[in-house]
């Protein structure tokens, strides 16, 4: 999933309390609500004036932006899936992880909400809530937990980047269909390719076009690949059970840490909810987006699995020639547009991280760090992707490895501590908390700026609002704690959805992962080792993989 994109396309929402400030202009807010309300941005305060034009978007633009992104390269391993599985637990991994993902969109959404629900029984300034990590560091309060948070979101998403630049190579030898070209040489043309403007881009300025052209490669490169394989036909010995008769539960297990990396977008849920203008109706989008992202999922693995596509990425299945060159040119362009976009994101971060004080600078010592960083990440993925040179293998161990916790299981933890947290606060001090006006949660919470000095409380929370730092809020209480609380306060039906997710999400993690690592080692004796060369291998131009079939 390629979310950055959607970001890049989408309008920032203004602060809660911008929206707040235009009621007050129309009439439809008190002067307590406005005068309790400022901007958060740089811990500064905002003009009544800023941001009086700007609104968010709305859930049916978040769910256009999320189809915009869905459609990325994982689509292309489904037709492996398929021949792993069957076509019966194909369908039902597919159809079955959908409501798991919408379940955690709005668990991610009810989350936002209790932060700034607590932020507002406290009468203290609101935390950040743009990111899993702001979101884990306004919750757990632990430094070494939040930085936990950040390297897992931050790391899977070095090696999806490492995933583009295998991609990048195998487009580029299928479009010289030559058998000495080998992927270690394909994937350092494929790094010079995005070297130049990984090092010179610092921003991505919001383009509608660069996203929607972007979709449109992905799309032409599966419709076109998908009409190739199905009018090529279906070879004889092609067979489509409903279970592959050698399933076995690690096999099974194994082939769905690909689909788990296919619904895995969650860890930017945060930000897009931040582009909304009412970041709770983010499920909506999820809702209308998501039976297109299942059509299109099932569409690519019963197609692919009924004309007896047996790689794992569809277009290995297509015959060898033209057709085969454009469509790899179009899925090359694709992945180099994906890959500058989230690199941007991953530069700012570590640059933020190792050196905050020149992020925005446009002095040669800043162009310097921003660039090496690019670079350092090209060479990480280099490294990466020859040492897993299968991409479905390697989308499976991304996805099951990094992608289920940081996606699945994160998400639900943040939202049963901040659960637990915000009940532990209504019992102790609702009560008093609630009898003062404050600013409602839809809102945005308090600002500490209108408020001075916050009492402690013996509901494990104490604060200080002499610095408006989040560093000066503590929990006393751990997070385990508070999630049991969270977790009892529950209706069954809940409880039992998130121990189903976790529980598929832990085996995928120990069983799917096992299995994986015994296909990449089994590919590895009878393909080549890792960077070794991994040159394509066919007699002609014109062989299709779908000649010879093993079920």
């Amino acid at each position: 999933s390629d979310l950055p994109c959607a970001l890049l396309c989408a309008p920032r929402a203004p602060p809660r309390g911008a929206m707040a400030k235009r009621r007050a202009a129309d009439g439809s807010a008190d002067s307590s609500e406005v005068s309790t309300i400022s901007g958060e941005e740089g811990g500064g305060t905002e003009s009544i004036g800023e941001h009086a034009d700007t609104k968010g978007i709305s859930s049916l633009d978040v769910a256009w932006l999320m189809l915009s992104d869905i459609v990325g390269t994982s689509v292309l391993t489904f037709a492996g899936v398929a021949r792993q599985l069957g076509w019966l637990p194909t369908v039902l991994f597919i159809a079955g992880l959908f409501p798991a993902s919408l379940f955690v969109s709005v668990c991610m959404a009810k989350a936002r909400t209790l932060v700034l629900e607590i932020a507002m029984l406290r009468r203290t300034r609101a935390p950040r809530v743009e990111t899993m990590g702001e979101m884990a560091k306004a919750t757990i309060r632990s430094p070494r937990a939040t930085s936990l948070v950040y390297l897992a979101v931050y790391g899977y998403t070095l090696l999806g980047q490492a995933s583009y630049l295998l991609v990048l190579g195998e487009s580029l030898q299928d479009v010289l269909l030559s058998d000495t070209f080998c992927i270690y040489t394909a994937v350092v043309i494929g790094c010079a390719f995005l070297a130049l403007p990984v090092i010179r881009t610092r921003q991505l300025a919001e383009s509608v076009t660069l996203c929607f052209v972007n979709t449109l490669l992905i799309v032409t490169v599966v419709v076109v690949a998908l009409a190739s394989i199905a009018m090529e036909g279906r070879p004889p010995c092609a067979k489509s059970p409903a279970v592959n008769p050698e399933l076995s539960f690690f096999s099974a297990m194994g082939a769905a840490t690909n689909v788990v990396y296919s619904y895995a977008g969650q860890w930017m849920y945060f930000e897009m909810m931040d582009t909304m203008e009412e970041p709770r109706d983010f499920p909506r989008a999820f809702c209308i987006s998501g039976p297109v992202m299942v059509a299109t999922y099932l569409t690519v693995a019963l197609v692919g699995y009924y004309y007896g596509v047996e790689e794992g990425n569809i277009i290995e299945g297509m015959p060898r020639g033209n057709t085969m060159r454009v469509v790899a040119v179009l899925l090359f362009l694709h992945v180099m547009v994906v890959y500058l976009i989230k690199s941007v994101v991953l530069q700012r971060y570590f640059h933020r991280r190792f050196s905050p004080g020149d992020v925005e600078a446009r002095t040669p010592a800043s162009f310097a760090k921003h660039g090496g960083l690019g670079v350092l990440m090209l060479g990480f993925g280099f490294v990466v992707a020859n040492a897993v040179p299968f991409f479905s293998e390697l989308l499976g161990l991304i996805g099951g490895f990094c992608g289920g916790p940081v996606n699945f299981i994160f998400p639900i933890f943040i939202y049963l501590v901040a659960l637990g947290r915000r009940d532990d606060l209504l019992v102790h001090d609702g009560a008093n908390t609630l009898e003062s006006p404050v600013v409602t949660a839809e809102d945005g919470g308090p600002r500490s700026s209108e408020m001075g000095e916050v009492q402690g409380s013996n509901s494990g929370f104490s604060s200080s609002i002499g610095d408006e730092s989040d560093e000066d809020f503590q929990w006393e209480e751990s997070s385990v704690k508070a999630a049991c609380r969270g977790l009892r306060a529950l209706p069954a039906f809940d409880l039992a959805v998130i121990a189903a997710i976790c529980v598929f999400i832990l085996l995928t993690m120990v069983f799917g992962v096992t299995d994986v690592v015994s296909q990449i080692i089994k590919k590895s004796g009878e393909f080549g080792a890792p960077f070794t060369c991994h040159a394509l291998r066919f007699e002609g131009t014109n062989v299709t993989n779908a000649s010879s079939c093993s079920i």
